[in-house]
């Protein structure tokens, strides 16, 4: 009986294991590499039951990028201008994105597009207008035109603009899943340090919003 116990707890524990939730509803299913898989998810685990860091505190779903888990485990890296690991997930910086790198980002996000054979293409990223005091920032999505940022710029508003850029970021995606009538979303969901896009189908958003609830983790729609 006492064995039976101690089995039935370590089904019931390793069920509860963050990766393995992600697993059930499908989140790790464009890995090819079952090693990457299974070290993606190891270190999942870790870090969601890490409470070393007395200011961040255990109870955050990460999403470790590729480098990281390529170089710490000794697996080849995919090298394919995204920080991405599970073609779902990438990082964002809004500093970065905000300071001369949309493009970078846009290229990060059109790895996991097209991994989920949705198009993304871009071109005539121009700034108008520009000065120390004010920005116009615009961009050709998949053959429509989107002010990314438009406004007086100063240090007291920087955050509110990274905070925008982020904004307009995630609209375009979306925007651009909307023009092909499909059936996907991106989120973002807060890190303790920046943010990352998450692009999921709408079912599996749900599930997602499920397990998010039981982490740290902010999601933006």
């Amino acid at each position: 009986m006492g064995l039976f116990r101690t089995f039935s707890n370590l089904l019931h524990s390793q069920d509860n294991l963050i990766s393995e939730r992600l697993d059930s509803i499908g989140y790790f299913d464009l890995i090819d590499n079952p090693e990457k898989k299974r070290f993606l998810k190891e270190k999942i685990d870790f870090n969601f039951n890490d409470d070393s860091n007395k200011y961040i505190g255990k109870g955050w779903l990460t999403f470790p990028n590729d480098s990281y888990i390529s170089s710490v485990y000794n697996l080849e890296e995919y090298n394919n201008d995204s920080s991405t690991s599970d073609f779902r997930a990438f990082e964002v910086w809004a500093g970065s994105l905000f300071r001369g790198e949309f493009i970078d980002y846009l290229k990060s996000a059109k790895v996991v597009f097209e991994r989920n054979n949705i198009k993304l293409d871009w071109c005539n990223e121009a700034f108008d207008e520009n000065s120390k005091e004010r920005m116009h920032h615009r961009i050709t999505v998949n053959e429509i035109e989107y002010v990314i940022f438009s406004g007086p710029v100063s240090r007291d508003s920087i955050g509110d603009i990274m905070k925008n850029y982020l904004d307009s970021f995630r609209h375009i995606l979306n925007e651009a899943i909307l023009q092909q009538q499909l059936n996907y979303k991106v989120i973002l969901v807060t890190q303790p340090e920046y943010v990352v896009f998450v692009l999921l189908s709408n079912e599996k958003l749900e599930y997602f919003k499920n397990i998010i609830v039981d982490t740290k983790n902010i999601i933006e729609e």
